[in-house]
């Protein structure tokens, strides 16, 4: 009786240090802009292997306005990734599968068409990468 219950009690606590760590550390930020009236487009991307995917779409065009706020948000489902556009000097944390997710917050304050891509190792080559589309 008495391993039931202090497995029991083991198992619990699992659980509730299991959502703690999870509330306090799924999102960490890198930039958060001021200024702008524009409204905020949202993407939600995840890292997989050498590929992003959006709503289950690989490597996505991202398109906004020229004056739009952008949010990616960004985590890695296989392996270790980030994102970055370099013309906007945009780029999120580096993160593994286990770490969460993270974001950056730009102004798309030229237009044109800008490449995405992982900085991590040889990702970019390997065709981890996209076009962010600013009208």
């Amino acid at each position: 009786m008495n391993k039931l219950l202090i497995s029991s009690v083991v198992l619990i606590l699992l659980v509730i240090g299991g959502f703690v760590f999870i509330s306090n550390s799924n999102i960490t930020g890198n930039t958060v802009l001021e200024g702008s009236d524009n409204q905020m487009k949202t993407f939600v991307l995840t890292g997989d292997n050498f590929k992003f995917v959006m709503d289950g779409v690989d490597n996505p065009n991202l398109v906004v306005k020229e004056g739009d706020k952008v949010r990616i948000e960004f985590t890695s489902s296989k392996g270790f990734h980030d994102w970055v556009v370099d013309e906007f000097s945009a780029a999120t944390e580096q993160v593994r599968d286990t770490d969460g997710s993270t974001f950056v917050e730009f102004i798309a304050d030229k237009k044109g068409t800008f490449e995405y891509y992982c900085s991590v190792g040889k990702h970019r080559a390997n065709g981890m990468k996209g076009n962010l589309i600013v009208e």
